[in-house]
C-alpha cells in the first residue's frame, strides 16, 4: 500500500480523507480491507508528517540564538526539510500564543514564519516570489516601492551618502510586467480551486486584486499604453470569476482604459 500511495501523495488534496471516510461507511465487504487499509497508511503519514514538523520547530526555538535560528532554518529550506504542516505547525503555535498572551512567544513565532517565507522566496521563480512578498505587506506605500524597484528598469543607483548616480547601461527589470501578470493569474486560479468557501475564495482574491490594481498604477506610470492594456486583458477574466460582481473589473462603453482598478 505505501508503494502504490507514494506516487499519490502530492495529487492528494483536503477532500480526499473526507471522501474516503464516506466511502469507508458504504463500502461492501469485499472493499473494506483495502480502504481501511488505505485509511490507516494516509493517517500514518499524515501523523508522521506533523510529528516531524513539531520536532523541527523544537529545534528551530532550541536554537538559543537568533542567528544560530535564522542558519538552521535557511538549512532546512535548502535541504527541502520544509513543508506545509511546518507551517501549519508554527501558526498553531502562535495562535496558542497569543491566546495566553505571550507576546515574547508569538513575536519569536511570527519571525520565523517570515524567515521561513523569505528563504522559500530565494528558492521561487522571481515573479511569483514577488507575488508572495507583496500580498505580506500590509503598507502601500511599502509596497508601491517594491514594485517599482523590480517592475521597472533601473537608470540609477543609490550610493552611500544617499543621493543616486545615473547609469550608463539601464538594468533591466528584475521582474517583467507581464511574468508578474502570469503568477497573478495562476495564483487566481490555484485559489479558485480550493476546497475553501466562497466567503474565503472571495476575501483572498480580494487581497491579491489589490496588489495586482497598485501594480497596474506602476505600469501605467513607467511604460506604454500598449503594455497596460495588455496586463489589464490578461487578469480581467481570473478576477471577473473570482470576485462578486460588486468588485469586477469592467469595460465602460466608450472608455479607452479598462478598469480593472476599480
Amino acid at each position: 500500500m505505501d508503494a502504490a500511495l507514494e506516487p499519490w501523495l502530492e495529487r492528494i488534496d483536503e477532500n480526499f480523507i473526507p471522501t474516503l471516510a464516506s466511502k469507508i461507511e458504504v463500502a461492501p465487504a469485499g472493499e473494506l480491507p483495502r480502504l481501511n487499509e488505505l485509511m490507516l497508511a494516509l493517517q500514518q503519514r499524515s501523523q508522521a508528517g506533523f510529528e516531524r514538523a513539531r520536532d523541527q520547530l523544537q529545534t528551530l526555538l532550541g536554537a538559543g540564538e537568533l542567528n544560530k535560528m535564522d542558519a538552521q532554518l535557511t538549512g532546512m529550506v535548502k535541504r527541502n526539510e520544509v513543508d506545509a504542516g511546518l507551517f501549519y505547525v508554527i501558526l498553531r503555535n502562535m495562535q496558542d500564543a497569543q491566546a495566553s498572551g505571550d507576546e515574547t512567544g508569538t513575536r519569536l513565532l511570527q519571525h520565523i514564519h517570515s524567515r521561513l517565507q523569505e528563504e522559500l522566496e530565494k528558492k521561487t521563480e522571481p515573479a511569483l516570489a514577488l507575488l508572495h512578498k507583496l500580498t505580506r505587506m500590509e503598507d502601500p506605500g511599502t509596497r508601491a516601492n517594491i514594485m517599482r524597484h523590480n517592475l521597472v528598469p533601473q537608470t540609477e543607483t543609490l550610493l552611500p551618502d544617499g543621493t543616486t548616480l545615473p547609469l550608463a547601461n539601464p538594468a533591466p527589470a528584475s521582474v517583467e510586467p507581464m511574468a508578474l501578470a502570469d503568477a497573478i493569474d495562476t495564483a487566481i486560479n490555484k485559489v479558485l480551486r480550493l476546497p475553501i468557501d466562497r466567503v474565503a475564495i472571495e476575501a483572498t482574491a480580494e487581497e491579491i486584486r489589490q496588489v495586482a490594481k497598485e501594480a497596474r498604477a506602476v505600469i501605467e506610470a513607467e511604460y506604454e499604453k500598449e503594455l497596460l492594456d495588455e496586463f489589464t486583458d490578461k487578469l480581467t477574466p481570473a478576477f471577473a470569476a473570482a470576485l462578486p460582481a460588486p468588485n469586477r473589473p469592467t469595460m465602460e462603453p466608450g472608455s479607452e482604459v479598462k478598469k480593472m482598478e476599480e
